[in-house]
């Protein structure tokens, strides 16, 4: 009883303090063209299609479409954030244009729209963008850089996303199948093929780049893919290898909605003056183990307070114990929360640590109010790509979104464009 009023009292002291904490501690301002953010005061980025809160954050080009940015800055005051985007190539990369080409209005703007948090034990400030919008808009189709910043900075970065606009001008048919030979009982096949047939394409065999990713994942996407058949009006992709993903297994989640009472996979709420924890219900690893169909939101998460009418500005930030039972450590490399809620990425604030006495990997978050989806990764060492059957196990049968881009660069254009997008749900479609 005294060692659990003991982490009571850590965990209130680490919310009091916790502004500076985050403050001092700070991450790199070093540009990286991916998901990313710059600072630990930053949290619950979420960037969606408005009407469509689970969507990638693809819009079509000149259609109407807007895209929203969500963020929470723990710091709890007014700061002056502003936004620029930056057109890259399929690879992310810089295109060799300028904002001139590639944006209508201004090249960069301010986010006008925050809000001050109400009634929570940590004070921060909510910020929304929408865009494109009367200030500025995106010209061209292909991939952008969404850059967010502070005091007029472009140096002083907080947040950047990824971003893509494509024009519908080829057409794109896919479906899911199993795996072959060994392969069948753990992994899904992309087939489709590219009808070019509205679209002036020039030599398409080399002149697309398709992009396959699962679930809004970029570590483990497909790139380079050449197709097997090539035909009037367009390209066959129905291969048997470079095509496969594992199918990994259906997302393990909790329900963060309500302080009032457990929520599904919640074992035990932990009240205190200043902060609220929650111990889920101990995980198993279910690599080996028998398939189960239940329905998932494929990784993703909904901040969402259902105690005082979902305000975005109203749910509390509390401390998520997570404990994954395992008979000994894994030496072969480190184990992480992963999904929606990590950006899809190892990262530090969500990696677990082995407890010997307890037998199992151990880790807190500190996580906005809602409902959560998320696996268990291990990260081999030296390796850049999270192996989720690793813990989770893989089976061909397991729910999956898969998407498919197709670029182009004509001859004579100076970057790619996006001129392709389809959605592939796994099994079957």
């Amino acid at each position: 009883m005294a060692k659990k009023h003991l982490a009571s009292l850590l965990c209130v002291l680490s919310i009091l303090f916790l502004p500076g904490l985050l403050m001092a501690q700070g991450k790199t301002d070093t540009l990286r063209f991916e998901d990313h953010v710059y600072k630990d005061y930053i949290k619950s980025v979420q960037i969606h299609q408005i009407g469509w809160k689970f969507s990638p954050p693809l819009i079509a080009l000149h259609s109407g479409d807007r895209l929203q940015l969500d963020f929470d800055d723990l710091a709890g005051d007014y700061i002056q954030y502003s936004y620029t985007l930056v057109h890259c190539d399929a690879n992310w990369e810089p295109s060799d244009i300028t904002p001139f080409d590639y944006l209508g209005g201004f090249s960069e703007d301010m986010i006008t729209d925050y809000s001050y948090s109400f009634n929570t034990f940590q004070k921060y400030t909510h910020y929304r963008l929408v865009f494109p919008n009367s200030n500025i808009q995106m010209l061209l189709s292909g991939n952008y850089l969404l850059k967010v910043y502070k005091d007029n900075n472009p140096d002083s970065l907080i947040i950047t996303r990824r971003v893509m606009v494509y024009e519908s001008q080829v057409m794109i048919h896919g479906r899911e199948r199993r795996g072959i030979g060994d392969e069948a009982i753990t992994k899904q096949e992309i087939v489709f093929n590219i009808n070019t047939s509205r679209a002036n394409v020039v030599n398409a065999s080399q002149s697309l780049d398709v992009v396959i990713s699962q679930n809004g994942r970029w570590d483990n996407e497909i790139i380079g893919l050449q197709p097997q058949y090539i035909q009037d009006t367009g390209l066959i992709y129905d291969m048997d290898e470079g095509n496969v993903f594992n199918g990994g297994n259906e997302f393990r989640s909790f329900d963060m909605t309500s302080l009032k009472y457990l929520g599904d996979h919640e074992a035990e709420f932990v009240k205190n003056p200043n902060a609220d924890e929650v111990n889920l219900t101990r995980d198993e690893p279910r690599a080996g183990g028998d398939y189960f169909t239940f329905a998932d939101l494929d990784g993703q998460y909904l901040i969402y307070d259902k105690d005082d009418d979902s305000t975005p500005i109203n749910s509390q930030y509390v401390f998520v114990n997570f404990y994954l039972s395992m008979d000994s450590e894994i030496t072969t490399g480190n184990v992480y929360i992963f999904g929606a809620l990590t950006d899809w990425q190892c990262l530090p604030d969500f990696q677990l640590h082995y407890n010997q006495q307890r037998h199992a990997y151990m880790g807190t978050a500190y996580l906005k109010q809602g409902y959560y989806e998320y696996e268990y990764a291990c990260l081999p060492k030296g390796s850049k790509v999270a192996s989720l059957s690793y813990i989770e196990g893989s089976h061909f049968e397991t729910t999956n979104t898969y998407y498919i881009y197709v670029y182009y660069r004509p001859l004579g254009v100076f970057y790619d464009k996006l001129i392709g997008f389809t959605t592939v749900h796994a099994p079957g479609n």
